[in-house]
Parts: C-alpha cells; sequence; structure tokens
C-alpha cells in the first residue's frame, strides 16, 4: 500500500554542516506517527525538509512523496496546495484577527479527491472551547486555544496529510493530553498525522508509530508497544518509576 507520507534518505545540511543524516520514515493513512527528540536533535530541520521550508538555503538531498507522488522539487506553498499542511511551532495565526475571521479566510482547494475535508463546524465540534471564544481575536486566546486554532484553520484546507510540529509546547499539562486525543480522533477517521514532540510520555498515549531521532539520525523505531519500553525512550524521557507504573 502507497504511505501517505513518505521520506526516504533525506538529508539536510548548512554550509556543510550535516544537521539531517539519510532520514527514511511513512506515515500511512489513519496512522498517527511520533518523532520525538531532544532539543538540537533535528525535529524541526526534518519538518521544515518535508514541508519544503527554511529560514535559511540548506543542500536538501533524498525524497519526499504525498500519495506516490514525488513533491521533492515543490516549493512550500505548492507542497500546501497539494495537501501536505504543517501547523508550525510557535506564531500560526492572525492575532489582530477574531476566532471567526482566523477560520473564514482558509479556503479550500476545488478538488478535494483523496482529501480530507472538514467544514468549520466540524472545527468547532472537534474544539467546543472555540465556539466560545468566536468573536476573541486570536492574541487575546490562550495558548491551548491558540493551538486549537491553527490546527483548526489547517484542517480546512483539507489535509491530505496534518504535520503537528510541537504542539504541546507551552501548554498546561492537563491541556496536552486532551488536545492530542482530539487530534487521535481524527487520525481513527482517516486522517494521517505526523506528530513531532518533546512530550514523549504524552505522544506514546496516542501515536501508533514511533521514531527517536538524535543528532539528525533516527536511531530507534517500532510501534508503540514496543517503543515505550526500548531502554533508550525509558533512560532518556520516561524514567523507570514511570514504566514500572504504567
Amino acid at each position: 500500500m502507497t504511505a501517505a507520507l513518505a521520506c526516504s534518505h533525506l538529508t539536510v545540511s548548512y554550509d556543510g554542516n550535516v544537521a539531517l543524516n539519510g532520514v527514511s520514515l511513512s506515515v500511512g493513512s489513519g496512522q498517527m506517527i511520533g518523532l520525538v527528540g531532544a532539543n538540537g536533535a533535528g525535529k524541526s530541520t526534518l519538518v521544515n525538509a518535508v514541508a519544503g521550508w527554511s529560514r535559511g538555503r540548506p543542500a536538501v538531498s533524498g525524497s519526499v512523496t504525498l500519495d506516490g507522488a514525488d513533491i521533492s522539487a515543490l516549493a512550500a506553498h505548492a507542497r500546501a496546495q497539494h495537501g501536505l499542511l504543517l501547523v508550525p511551532e510557535g506564531k500560526n495565526i492572525f492575532a489582530e484577527l477574531t476566532v471567526d475571521e482566523n477560520l473564514g479566510l482558509v479556503r479550500a482547494p476545488r478538488d478535494v479527491a483523496g482529501r480530507h475535508v472538514f467544514s468549520i463546524a466540524d472545527v468547532f465540534n472537534l474544539f467546543p472551547r472555540l465556539t466560545e471564544r468566536r468573536t476573541y481575536k486570536g492574541g487575546s486566546l490562550s495558548g491551548g486555544e491558540r493551538q486549537m486554532l491553527a490546527v483548526g484553520r489547517a484542517l480546512l484546507a483539507a489535509p491530505r496529510v496534518l504535520i503537528l510540529d510541537e504542539p504541546s509546547a507551552g501548554l498546561a499539562p492537563r491541556l496536552i493530553l486532551d488536545l492530542l486525543e482530539r487530534i487521535r480522533s481524527l487520525v481513527d477517521r482517516g486522517l494521517p498525522v505526523l506528530l513531532v514532540e518533546q512530550n514523549v510520555k504524552a505522544a506514546l498515549k496516542v501515536v501508533d508509530h514511533l521514531y527517536l531521532l538524535e543528532r539528525g539520525r533516527i536511531i530507534a523505531g517500532g510501534p508503540t508497544t514496543v517503543m515505550k519500553s526500548d531502554a533508550r525512550i525509558v533512560e532518556a524521557y520516561l524514567g523507570t518509576l514511570a514504566v514500572d507504573r504504567a
């Protein structure tokens, strides 16, 4: 079966310094794939390379495919137009516009074949909190509400694949799992999701398959049931007590 999203031997370097080295991974339909690693491991470099975006001018080799079509040569906006939607970490909404206005700016493509279509009503059903904040400006929302709004905007663009880069950053612990479980409900309806996270414990509760990235290389990967007991995951991110109590 063709993967919804795949990268093969993806390598990224800046001025000769390798930031990502030969990374390969895939996301299937109805799968939530997790990518975890410490700060500086190369997670954002990988996400940006897959999405076709970068602040600098990196040398990139390897391939990226979307529903079997090679999109490696496409610019970031063209990849988005083809349905590869990235919700980046940080500022990703219009602070001076209301929730309704932020959502109202997004238009789904005319041709939605093979894509996952969502309406504004679907977004409000997924995130009821946004219904209560419809007239609030983006800048007045809490961190969790801003993240919900950013995800909602991406859904309205009818993604083939959704990439979430550190969605839990800055959120209160009680909100993190709630957000990820709501995203998981979309995956269970068929939406493929690549989740990039530092909160490994939360990621392990929702993903199907987990990759561990260190120093620009994937050093481990496998089903969640296997990875939650992997010594490298336990020692670096969970702790022995956490696993003993799981």
